[in-house]
């Protein structure tokens, strides 16, 4: 059976509307992002991510600083079919590449192994799919 997917909405002040602008660039190509933009020197995010990853948005209002760079962020979780739109479609670019669309290395992430990589890298271990089809099922 297919992993629920679920919607993760964080708001956290950047410090400055530079910092906000470059966090909004940085996310604007994960695969998981159905909305990411800086409110001056607010950053708010939009992600659809597996409910396996819950711990993920966690540790974002847990940890804002040492995820992030945030100050302070503010999380509200729902599940995926509570949010009708937009309708979300997980980008998987044509090319995968060892570094993910935030600059990230997976392989170079403590957390890799509880996670399984980003999608858009070849360090993913995970059902992502292309073609229309959702990632996880969802």
């Amino acid at each position: 059976m297919a992993e629920r997917m679920i919607c993760g909405l964080i708001i956290g002040e950047a410090g400055s509307a530079e910092k906000a602008r470059e966090l909004a660039k940085a996310f604007k190509d994960c695969p998981y992002c159905a909305f990411a933009g800086a409110f001056g020197s607010r950053f708010v995010w939009t992600l659809f991510v597996p409910e396996s990853h819950q711990w993920w948005l966690d540790s974002i209002r847990e940890s804002p600083e040492e995820t992030l760079g945030l100050r302070n962020a503010e999380l509200s979780v729902t599940e995926a079919e509570d949010v009708p739109y937009p309708a979300f479609e997980l980008r998987i670019p044509a090319e995968r590449r060892e570094t993910s669309p935030c600059g990230a290395r997976c392989d170079l992430c403590e957390l890799y192994g509880r996670c399984p990589g980003c999608p858009a890298t070849v360090f993913h271990r995970g059902p992502a799919r292309r073609g229309g089809e959702r990632c996880f099922g969802g």
